[in-house]
């Protein structure tokens, strides 16, 4: 099979020129528009696949290079695989990358590295991918990065291209076996194994912002990748294998599986601007943007002292400009918000929110909120939704869009990190702080802790294959979150059945004491912090009710009132004019007294943002959903504060379903204007 066969095979992922929109709405990037290559091997293993007839003459080394790394017997066997395999004519562009002739002068090492960079243990369909990191990583514990592009074939005619990386192209897509997929790509592939700075200064079209990035020193910043003393402390009860694992029992779901992470990593994301979004503001040099930045920072942090000449000093404007930009987790652009189509599609009132969540950067107590609206795009320190949108926010653009310096395509994820473009200036300055982030503050629990989202646990989904595990983490090893030695902390997959909101969780059980850091807020000023609870009580799904605790809630340590109960209802928190729990259909002011009771009680309504199973609302439709106002305080930007829940009562079995929790300023929850039911 020669090139000019793949050239064939390629064409037949063409779409009209129509089908382009989906780029912009970054869906699935194969659709109904395209039935592509669906292929059933019956009885055939990936191993049978790559040596069957038509096919065996081009995987000649590909072959070679599974059986050098002993991963071809798994190939033959039961297992869920998505091989990714490189043709023979991608094999001898590598060679001559390399400098050698056959597989036969690559290193056993080598092997090693391509075989498993092409090699993951779950299924992945091109149909069910979006633009963005693929949900599992490849052997190597890396993410692949998925993207659609668009080119012209020899004939002129438009195509929809799909690549790996920005790297390879998969020419033949979906071919099914016994034990997975095989998806046929025209290069070999190679993860950069440089950490983030070094990639990022591989990139012509950011020099200013790399230039920046080390005149700050926030390079060291960037360059750690795996904690060495996380395996030194692994208990012989720990379980990686989610096969194995260890086994437990909640209220509702019985044997559920837990595991470890195998490692623990630190990873990074960059927002950037390119060297053309500087020069829309006129900055064209470092001095430039030291000159545009310092009024911003010294506006927006009045009481700050700083030497003007030390890039590196915390408190420098170029200093906050530069880590501003920095996440200390690594997040595709697929990872910032919730991104399936099982949950976006059906669960989100779209009308009424954008998705976003709220993230704590590398610049001391500063955050971002990351935001997806319905239409394509996602945003940084938007405000506002649909009708309602003020603050269109910064754009991050898709690895789709992802600008290419002349011929080359470039790749923009490092062994430890990941950096996108952005399209304006991004800054923390008074009017973000102020203005735009002087909103009610949705923080949901899996974003908590960068080891969360660094080592895989948050953002899966329970119908996922491979995916119904629940991820632990050990005491000591994960950052901003405190476990005594008697608590289970699970973090659950994303599930549109649960009656949580956006469908996640973290699963606290044993005789628990956790603490969680809270992000900062913005702006000192007086906050509400509420935590959102799911009772299951009279829930009509059994009355599971055993399972939630009573506990006692701590702000920084000091006792917030008396023990919590979660086990309680609306009608057990207010009684009003009807005895009913709150109602869609009830009088404006008969909506009011209950607000009014339930509040002055410590107590509100689900918000009415998310629909669990299609058709539930989380408001109205379930009077176990509240939220529960722990504290009513004066929050200031700098000091750190911690949500600490034990629990009291002596019952070894009782869980705590921690989902989310809010920080809302008093110019929401008390303003001119009451405070949405979103």
């Amino acid at each position: 099979m020669n090139k000019n066969s793949w050239a064939k095979k390629i064409a037949k992922c063409a779409f009209p020129l129509a089908a382009m929109c989906l780029l912009l709405t970054q869906q699935s990037c194969l659709e109904e528009y395209a039935p592509g290559n669906y292929y059933t091997f019956t009885g055939n293993t990936v191993a049978s696949f790559l040596e069957s007839e038509g096919y065996k003459e081009d995987f000649t080394y590909f072959v070679e290079v599974l059986k050098r790394a002993e991963i071809w017997g798994e190939m033959r066997t039961y297992g869920t695989y998505t091989c990714f395999a490189p043709t023979n004519a991608g094999f001898e562009d590598y060679f001559k990358e390399k400098g050698v002739s056959s597989v036969a002068e690559l290193t056993k090492e080598q092997c090693d590295t391509i075989a498993k960079t092409h090699i993951c243990n779950s299924l992945f369909y091109c149909k069910d991918l979006v633009v963005g990191a693929l949900p599992y990583p490849n052997r190597l514990d890396r993410y692949l990065v998925y993207t659609c592009d668009s080119a012209t074939d020899e004939h002129g005619k438009m195509d929809i291209v799909y690549r790996l990386n920005q790297q390879s192209t998969i020419v033949e897509r979906d071919d099914s076996v016994q034990n997975g997929v095989v998806q046929i790509v025209d290069r070999v592939l190679s993860p950069s194994n440089k950490m983030l700075p070094d990639v990022m200064e591989l990139d012509p079209n950011i020099r200013l912002f790399v230039e920046a990035l080390k005149a700050t020193k926030m390079t060291d910043s960037l360059t750690a990748y795996m904690d060495d003393e996380y395996e030194l402390h692994i208990p012989s009860y720990d379980s990686i294998d989610p096969s194995k694992g260890i086994r437990y029992d909640t209220g509702m779901e019985k044997n559920q599986i837990g595991i470890f992470p195998e490692h623990r990593y630190f990873k990074f994301t960059a927002f950037v601007e390119t060297d053309s979004v500087f020069e829309s503001y006129g900055i064209t040099s470092l001095q430039d943007l030291v000159d545009y930045v310092t009024p911003f920072y010294e506006e927006s942090f009045p009481n700050a002292t700083y030497d003007k000449n030390d890039y590196t000093d915390r408190n420098h404007p170029l200093n906050r400009f530069v880590s501003y930009h920095l996440l200390p987790e690594q997040m595709a652009y697929n990872e910032f918000n919730i991104s399936q189509k099982e949950l976006t599609d059906y669960y989100v009132e779209w009308a009424n929110i954008d998705i976003e969540d709220i993230f704590e950067t590398m610049m001391p107590h500063s955050i971002m909120r990351l935001s997806s609206p319905k239409v394509g795009g996602r945003y940084i320190n938007r405000k506002g939704a649909g009708k309602t949108l003020v603050e269109p926010g910064v754009r991050v653009f898709s690895p789709s869009e992802t600008a290419k310096a002349g011929d080359a395509v470039l790749d923009q994820t490092a062994i430890n990190g990941v950096y996108h473009y952005i399209d304006k200036l991004l800054l923390y300055d008074k009017k973000t702080r102020e203005e735009t982030l002087n909103t009610r503050l949705r923080i949901m629990c899996q974003t908590l802790s960068p080891d969360y989202i660094n080592s895989g646990a948050r953002g899966r989904l329970s119908s996922d294959v491979n995916g119904n595990w629940t991820m632990g983490f050990k005491p000591g090893f994960c950052k901003n979150v405190q476990l005594s030695e008697e608590t289970q902390a699970w973090v659950r997959y994303r599930n549109n059945t649960f009656t949580c909101f956006f469908g996640e969780e973290i699963t606290i059980m044993g005789r628990y004491d956790v603490t969680f850091r809270l992000p900062p807020v913005p702006t000192e000023g007086t906050y509400e912090l509420r935590m959102f609870m799911c009772t299951m009580k009279d829930s009509g799904l059994g009355g599971f009710t055993s399972d939630r605790g009573v506990v006692q809630i701590y702000l920084n340590d000091v006792p917030q009132g008396i023990p919590v109960d979660l086990r309680l209802n609306q009608l057990d928190v207010v009684v009003t004019g009807d005895g009913k729990k709150a109602n869609k259909s009830d009088d404006e002011e008969v909506l009011r007294a209950k607000e009014r009771a339930m509040h002055s009680r410590g107590y509100m309504l689900a918000p009415d943002s998310y629909s669990a199973q299609g058709s539930i609302n989380l408001r109205w439709d379930r009077e176990d959903c509240l939220r529960k106002i722990i504290a009513t305080d004066y929050f200031y930007p700098e000091v750190d504060y911690f949500i600490r829940i034990r629990l009291v009562l002596d019952n070894p079995t009782a869980c705590c379903p921690f989902n989310m929790i809010e920080l809302v300023p008093k110019s929401i929850y008390a303003g001119d204007i009451p405070e949405d039911a979103h």
